[in-house]
């Protein structure tokens, strides 16, 4: 998605500035006075709004929802060709996903853009809607067969998130073996949910302390004793990285369903 990120302030122009490089086709424009180096500088929104409506399919507005509403409301027609629209206050603390959350891909913009800032998503279409801010601090670890179905992995995992009483709106990532990173069914479950899927080698998986369902037959295709379980673990450190696995515990341990295997991790609160 081509996205233009806009910014007011100087602290949205910092915010912009780390989100910028973790989008892959962004631009940053920022308002003159505190735009930085690399960044568009503008002096009026209004005279930017309908330049960026028209050349990119996302906007991320870091600034008051009122300056955003009043400069958008001319040019909205239709769900089906607005652009994607994202609102972030100027802490960074949420992503809003305010226009086109379905269709443009706003909902899904606005879980990756709260991945990359650490703020919380707020999403208010249907039945992805949540009645109230969900803490986002669950981490998904998955192994599955080859040629494993997005609908089925999907299945697998709102079945299992039922049965533990937890909400998947609490999933904050997914992580599995590196050996699936061509995996189209895995890959296509976490597009579809908006979610950044991480991958890690065995030697990294096994690398980890602790106690695990260990399986012989998944050790011999995979080179690590349990991938699920291992993976959602790795996946709790803040990079990710797995140098202090005390920043999360296992809470629903290995469940395999049709050949799909799938753990879930706490994280803990970082500083």
């Amino acid at each position: 998605m081509k996205v233009a990120i806009i910014a007011v302030s100087k602290q949205g122009a910092a915010l912009a500035a780390d989100l910028q490089p973790r989008l892959a086709d962004s631009t940053v424009y920022g308002y003159s006075a505190y735009a930085l180096p690399g960044q568009r500088p503008f002096e009026k929104l209004s005279g930017i709004i309908k330049e960026v409506w028209e050349n990119y399919e996302g906007l991320v507005f870091f600034c008051a929802a009122g300056i955003v509403l009043r400069v958008i409301a001319p040019l909205i027609e239709s769900k089906y060709t607005d652009p994607a629209v994202v609102l972030c206050p100027e802490t960074g603390s949420f992503a809003v996903s305010l226009l086109s959350g379905h269709e443009g891909g706003a909902n899904r913009l606005a879980h990756e853009v709260a991945e990359y800032i650490a703020a919380v998503p707020v999403i208010s279409t249907g039945s992805e809607a949540s009645p109230r801010i969900t803490p986002r601090n669950l981490v998904l670890g998955i192994g599955c067969k080859r040629g494993t179905e997005r609908q089925h992995i999907q299945r697998t995992v709102e079945a299992v998130f039922r049965k533990q009483v937890l909400s998947v709106l609490r999933i904050q990532r997914i992580c599995t073996i590196d050996i699936k990173k061509n995996e189209p069914g895995l890959i296509g479950f976490a597009e579809e949910w908006g979610l950044p899927l991480y991958f890690f080698t065995s030697q990294e998986l096994n690398a980890l302390e602790g106690n695990f369902s260990a399986s012989d037959f998944v050790r011999e295709i995979t080179g690590t004793d349990t991938v699920c379980e291992r993976a959602a673990l790795a996946g709790c450190t803040v990079t990710p990285r797995i140098s202090d696995t005390s920043r999360g515990s296992l809470i629903v341990q290995k469940t395999a369903l049709d050949g799909v295997a799938l753990a879930v991790a706490e994280r803990g609160t970082y500083e």
